[in-house]
């Protein structure tokens, strides 16, 4: 019985975390006016906590949920108010208030990983192997 109320602890902690992340003041305007809704986010983010999926010490599942939620927030979307689609710039900057890695301290694991990564122009010239 002890195990059952461990993993009910770390379920309702993962809760309180992620309700808390997608309830801070950057993803307000996304989800109140936007139309996202948060709840399958949250669920989202519960359940790859709790699974351990994406597990990373530099990157929680949580951090992984919500910088997908960011990003569905950057991208247009329609507002009655308006005769054409709209964006959020509010989300900008979310990671202080979610207590996440920058994107640029999300991307760094992959480049210590030593992959070498194309520049632009390789890329573009499909030479790069």
């Amino acid at each position: 019985s002890s195990g059952i109320n461990a993993e009910y602890g770390q379920y309702e902690e993962a809760r309180t975390e992620c309700e808390r992340i997608f309830n801070i003041p950057k993803f307000q305007n996304c989800r109140d006016n936007g139309g996202h809704d948060t709840t399958a986010w949250i669920e989202s983010c519960i359940y790859d906590h709790c699974e351990g999926l994406m597990q990373q010490e530099q990157l929680p599942p949580k951090c992984i949920v919500a910088g997908a939620y960011a990003t569905r927030c950057g991208h247009d979307f329609w507002d009655r108010e308006y005769p054409f689609p709209t964006r959020t710039e509010q989300v900008k900057g979310w990671e202080a208030e979610a207590g996440c890695p920058t994107a640029d301290e999300r991307f760094q694991p992959v480049l210590d990983t030593g992959c070498p990564q194309p520049t632009l122009e390789e890329e573009l010239a499909g030479n790069f192997k």
